[in-house]
């Protein structure tokens, strides 16, 4: 398998040391944390933690020459294909692959297809909440829920693929009493929309998303009317108060939030006093 290749040296100015300095930086963090028996490296023998430089660019498919260069500041400017190749021998998370291309002033690589997995993080804080909580893809899949939103709601786990979608649910409500569709949650129909179109652009070959906003504007006079509006935007970075709905004899108020770094929402159906 050949090496890959790089991008030729340039000239870096006091400004770009500094940004290769902190990028050598990390990944030498980064490359210590990592245990070697996980990637069927030998343990014995080693006179510091982690991985050798020696392996990372095994791992890469670099040399060795070009990763010491790298952890070190010197050499050429590493290209996107390098930094995600290190990124992947490095088993950095979505985050850490973020700061390592800013670091090295690239852009990030950008999945073709909406970031389904539920972290960690994302469920230990959901289920760390007394009121119900759902966390939803980029293009509005229910991907988790704690257990006040499985007793309030049902348990999306266990339905087809297609009813676990908050947009389809809510444009293509297949009876009366599913809360999706109420009237009530007018103020949802934009944001879908907005969010939809959104998804659209950033994984503009993921099957699956152009499916299903074909899908809304063939069935859906609401969705194609919104749609046709070319509605952007609408909740980034922030929480907003979207709606309310009658739940179970309850007004429940729905309020939707990003998780910054995976394209992903949090939302969440505190019971409003009455």
């Amino acid at each position: 398998m050949p090496l890959l290749q790089f991008s030729a040296p340039g000239a870096v100015g006091d400004d770009g040391l500094m940004h290769r300095e902190a990028l050598g930086d990390f990944l030498r963090t980064r490359r210590e944390r990592t245990d070697p028996a996980e990637l069927g490296f030998p343990t014995e023998a080693r006179r510091t933690p982690g991985l050798r430089r020696s392996e990372v660019a095994e791992l890469a498919n670099i040399s060795e020459i070009h990763y010491a260069n790298i952890e070190q500041a010197r050499g050429s400017q590493p290209s996107p294909d390098v930094l995600a190749a290190i990124g992947r021998a490095l088993r950095l998370d979505e985050s850490e692959t973020a700061h390592l291309f800013e670091l090295a002033e690239e852009v990030p690589p950008r999945s073709p297809i909406p970031n389904m997995d539920l972290s960690e993080r994302t469920r230990q804080l959901i289920d760390s909440l007394t009121g119900p909580v759902l966390v939803c893809s980029a293009r509005l899949d229910v991907i988790g829920q704690n257990q006040a939103a499985i007793d309030l709601l049902e348990d999306f786990s266990t339905l087809p693929a297609p009813d676990r979608n908050l947009a389809r649910r809510h444009f293509l409500a297949q009876s009366d009493d599913d809360v999706w569709g109420s009237p009530g949650l007018a103020a949802l129909s934009r944001f879908a929309a907005a969010r939809l179109r959104g998804a659209r652009a950033r994984y503009s070959d993921d099957p699956a998303t152009i499916a299903l906003i074909d899908e809304l504007r063939a069935h859906s006079p609401r969705f194609e009317e919104i749609w046709a509006e070319e509605p952007v935007g609408f909740l980034r970075d922030t929480t907003l108060d979207v709606t309310e709905a009658q739940i179970r004899q309850q007004t429940v108020t729905c309020e939707i939030s990003d998780i910054p770094g995976r394209d992903q929402y949090l939302v969440f159906l505190p019971i409003k006093p009455e």
